[in-house]
């Protein structure tokens, strides 16, 4: 029953969250219609919490967010997105199951340019990098660091021992030797990963794939999709390369949620391919308000992220 009380006190917290933002409002009935419900200790224990409130919800019209999102469903995995770059088809055929079991999506870049590029205006949870094989490992860990996304990403370098020293100080968090086996390489993500989930916490973003219609000075109306979202801002991807520090009228729709979210902001980042950051300089109150209940319930599976199960129960901790 301890592990069932937790989960309990976890939906709370989340519910807490919800209630004192304008998501309350919107989800009020809803709660005074699941709490009215006659509960046995056995509905809190998963899956039987899930099975339980869906089935009840699904019959007495509680919204499908609420359920999917605040009820249930908070083990499923934290997408993450990754940079890998090597040359080397083997650290590739050991990393990608690796990286799949942890859900961190990875572009696998095999140029010193399109790496430079990806970690100065993409965000990144991680950089793997082969110190072996890759063009010029130092200066691709340097602009990790000194670039406004990723200057807190995790940092793995694939060495030998001759290079692992030299990783290190130039800025590396964890170190995976060469030859790469898979059973090394999942221990150094698994720890990896911990890091990974933290940052993203700190970080309080959410990755998203949204619509947004804005009208930006001197250009115009764009149409675009947000990548990744929180209170302070959000990085879109449009058609075109945006010119920096001007403003941005915008506006977008959360997921499960009615109404629309008016911003505005500037352009603090962007490259020739269309990825671009911007810095919310204002949001109607009512507005933030749904912002913040609705991220305050997204980010709360960060909160209760675990490791993917089948490598937690072959492994433990």
């Amino acid at each position: 029953m301890r592990k069932s009380c937790y989960k309990i006190r976890t939906r709370i917290e989340v519910i807490r969250a919800v209630l004192n933002s304008n998501l309350g409002v919107y989800f009020t009935d809803s709660f005074s219609k699941l709490f009215q419900h006659s509960w046995s200790p056995e509905d809190f224990v998963e899956p039987g919490w899930a099975r339980t409130a869906v089935a009840y919800g699904s019959s007495s019209g509680l919204d499908s967010y609420l359920l999917t999102h605040v009820f249930g469903f908070m083990n499923e995995p934290v997408q993450l997105d990754g940079l890998l770059l090597t040359t080397d088809t083997q650290v590739v055929s050991v990393m990608n199951p690796i990286l799949e079991n942890f859900a961190i999506t990875t572009e696998v870049c095999r140029e010193l340019d399109s790496a430079l590029d990806a970690v100065m205006h993409r965000r990144l949870d991680a950089v793997i990098v082969d110190w072996e094989t890759a063009f010029d490992p130092t200066r691709i860990v340097r602009a990790t660091r000194n670039s406004s996304p990723n200057c807190n990403s995790t940092i793995v370098a694939m060495v030998s021992r001759q290079s692992e020293t030299h990783a290190l100080l130039v800025g590396a968090n964890f170190m995976l030797h060469k030859p790469a086996d898979i059973e090394h390489a999942r221990r150094c993500m698994r720890a990896a990963y911990g890091t990974m989930l933290q940052n993203r916490r700190r970080a309080a973003r959410v990755a998203v794939d949204i619509t947004l219609l804005a009208r930006i000075t001197e250009i115009g109306e764009i149409k675009a999709r947000i990548s990744d979202l929180s209170v302070g801002g959000l990085a879109l991807q449009c058609g075109r390369a945006l010119p920096l520090n001007h403003e941005v009228l915008a506006q977008f729709e959360l997921p499960g949620i009615p109404g629309v979210i008016h911003t505005t902001g500037k352009i603090v980042n962007a490259n020739s391919t269309g990825r671009a950051g911007v810095r919310f300089s204002f949001i109607p109150e009512e507005d933030r308000n749904l912002l913040e209940g609705w991220l305050a319930v997204e980010l709360a599976k960060l909160e209760k992220a675990e490791m993917p199960a089948d490598y937690a129960e072959t492994h433990g901790n």
